[in-house]
């Protein structure tokens, strides 16, 4: 039994009761391994979540001007599967990071460069040509790679300069345009001379696609697989995060819409590299929603 002490007044009124030390000892004694069994429960759980990928940012010399590069690695494993993300017109790596996630919990390693060039697709495909070499040989703290385990992936602008570097390297595993536009026909160009196997996601028409563009690219490619439009997405949901004025621009955005893309275009990498290496196809893990 617990044993309480009572104390009296000096008119001998019994007053709230007080425990005894013994009492007192036993109660902090649970309470403690409550504590403790809690924080466990709390540690297991943490630990059976999957570690969020590693992001680091280098420097590399591309053009012949010095850009940061985004490096999201695997957490889990190691991986010999690469992407390069090149963003759109008057943007930074920084549209990238919500795709470099992803592609990282996927399984793939995803570098995401600041491009050197505005408005010169050829300037920024010879960056990305750059970058390609620099993976075959080892850089960035990667195994060398052969350019079939590379793909590339642009959004808008950026899907014109690594479509143009696509033309120019042989042997990638493929070339992922994310709604892209083609304001001079320099695009259409390039696709026709493309040896390297393309997927195009394309959205809703608007002026900032050039009225969806992407589709003349998509016909020109002789190596196209296959492009699929995303009804309802904007040309804002290629890129992540985005801002105010891109929705003001060129429609609205929406985080569901957004996640929808990016889990289009890790599909369409892993069936890239599905067909480059035949035979390997590991498990695919999606990302968290």
């Amino acid at each position: 039994m617990t044993s309480v002490l009572y104390t009296l007044d000096s008119v001998g009124a019994a007053h709230v009761p007080c425990w005894s030390f013994e009492s007192l000892t036993l109660h902090m004694s649970v309470a403690r391994v409550a504590v403790v069994v809690a924080w466990l429960l709390h540690a297991a759980i943490a630990l059976a979540q999957p570690a969020p990928p590693a992001v680091t940012t280098e420097r590399a010399e591309m053009s012949g001007i010095t850009s940061s590069v985004d490096i999201y690695r695997p957490s889990e494993r190691e991986t010999q599967r690469v992407a390069i993300l090149a963003h759109g017109f008057w943007r930074n790596r920084s549209r990238q990071r919500d795709l470099g996630r992803d592609l990282a919990a996927a399984g793939i390693v995803a570098l995401a460069p600041d491009l050197p060039s505005v408005v010169d697709y050829w300037s920024n495909a010879d960056a990305v040509i750059e970058l390609v070499r620099e993976i075959e040989r080892g850089a960035f703290g990667l195994a060398p790679l052969p350019r079939s385990r590379i793909v590339l992936i642009g959004t808008s602008a950026g899907a014109v300069a690594t479509l143009i570097a696509a033309s120019k390297l042989r042997g990638l595993a493929g070339w992922i345009g994310l709604d892209p536009v083609d304001r001079s026909g320099i695009a259409r160009h390039a696709a026709a001379r493309l040896d390297t196997p393309a997927i195009v996601l394309l959205g809703d028409a608007s002026i900032c696609n050039l009225f969806r563009s992407g589709r003349a690219i998509a016909e020109a490619a002789p190596t196209l697989i296959r492009a699929d439009r995303i009804r309802g997405a904007s040309h804002c949901d290629f890129e992540g995060p985005t801002e105010r004025f891109c929705r003001n621009a060129c429609g609205g955005s929406s985080p569901e819409m957004a996640a929808r893309v990016r889990d289009e275009t890790v599909d369409a990498a892993q069936e890239l590299y599905d067909r480059a290496v035949p035979g390997e196809a590991p498990e695919r893990r999606r990302a968290a929603p």
